[in-house]
C-alpha cells in the first residue's frame, strides 16, 4: 500500500459528521439572492441609462437639422408659409365675426350688402394669396429646384446619322 503525507492511514475510517447550520445558509441564499437582485437592477439602470441617452441624443439630432433647414429657407420661404398658415385663421375670423355680427344686429340693414361686399373682396384677396402660394411651391423656387441646388440641363443627345442609300451606277 503507498502512503501518501495528504492522508493519514489511520484516519481514514474514521467517520466524517457534516453539521448543517440551516439559518446560516438561508442567510447565506438570501444574501446571495440580494446580491443577484442589485446586480440584476444595476444591469437593467445601465440598459435603460443608455436607451434614454440614445433617445435625447436623437432628440437633439432632429432639432439641430429643423433648425438647419429653418436657416436655410429664404425670406420668401418663411412669407409663404407665414401666409399660408394665417390665412384660413384670419378668414375663419372674419366670416366668424360677420356672422355674429349679423346675428347679435351690429351691422344695420341697410350696410349689411357693403360689409359682405368687403368680406368677400378681404376673402377673394386672401384665396388668390394662398392659390399663389400653392402653384409657386411645386418644387422650383427662385434659387433652382427648391434645394439650393441648381437645374441641371442636358442637351438633347444626337441622333446618329442613318446610311445614306448609294447611288447606283
Amino acid at each position: 500500500m503507498v502512503h501518501s503525507d495528504d492522508f493519514d492511514v489511520e484516519n481514514s475510517n474514521k467517520q466524517t459528521f457534516i453539521v448543517k447550520d440551516e439559518r446560516a445558509a438561508l442567510r447565506i441564499k438570501r444574501e446571495e439572492t440580494k446580491e443577484a437582485q442589485a446586480r440584476y437592477k444595476a444591469v437593467v439602470a445601465k440598459q435603460k441609462a443608455e436607451i434614454e441617452a440614445e433617445r435625447a441624443m436623437r432628440r437633439e439630432e432632429i432639432q439641430l437639422e429643423l433648425a438647419r433647414i429653418k436657416l436655410n429657407q429664404s425670406s420668401s420661404e418663411k412669407a409663404r408659409n407665414n401666409i399660408a398658415i394665417l390665412a384660413p385663421l384670419l378668414l375663419m375670423v372674419l366670416v366668424g365675426g360677420f356672422i355674429a355680427a349679423l346675428a347679435t344686429g351690429a351691422i344695420p340693414d341697410e350696410s349689411v350688402s357693403v360689409a359682405s361686399a368687403l368680406l368677400t373682396l378681404l376673402a377673394t384677396g386672401l384665396l388668390q394669396n394662398l392659390r399663389s402660394i400653392v402653384a409657386e411651391t411645386n418644387g422650383h423656387e427662385e434659387n433652382g429646384n427648391g434645394n439650393g441646388h441648381d437645374i441641371k440641363v442636358t442637351p438633347p443627345a444626337k441622333k446618329p446619322e442613318s446610311p445614306q442609300p448609294k447611288d447606283k451606277k
